[in-house]
């Protein structure tokens, strides 16, 4: 039996999103993720943030990389993959990488006005009702 491997996670990107291609042609679009946790020290609320490393695979990632920017709030739904590596004194480092499935985008960066467009969406016209509708 396989066991079960999900996260998920609200945040604020980091960073604009990177889109790039394995050597095969897999789109590989990654981003880091800062996520606040709040905590209460000697009776005051403070914040803390936890920066991750996130990717998503294939037409997904490209399609959603322009939605990426520095500062936008989402959620996500993923699963953690460990990523162990040596490095050039041969300590081995053991990284958490977040294989996104799944993204919601929640809001824009802090004090980045919305386009006027998104402020006063166009109201949506309402389709003639056919006359004969039996009641």
């Amino acid at each position: 039996m396989t066991d079960l491997n999900s996260f998920t996670a609200t945040g604020r990107l980091t960073g604009n999103a990177e889109l790039k291609y394995t050597t095969n042609g897999t789109a590989c679009t990654k981003f880091g993720l800062a996520i606040n946790k709040s905590y209460k020290k000697d009776g005051a609320w403070e914040d803390k943030a936890h920066f991750f490393s996130c990717v998503i695979w294939g037409k997904y990632g490209e399609s959603m990389h322009k939605h990426l920017t520095k500062g936008k709030q989402i959620a996500i739904e993923a699963e953690l993959n460990h990523t162990p590596w040596k490095d050039n004194n041969d300590n081995l480092h053991n990284d958490v990488v977040i294989n996104v499935k799944n993204i919601t985008l929640l809001s824009s960066p802090k004090n980045q006005a919305k386009p006027e467009s998104e402020n006063n969406p166009a109201p949506a016209e309402m389709p003639a009702a056919p006359e004969d509708i039996p009641f």
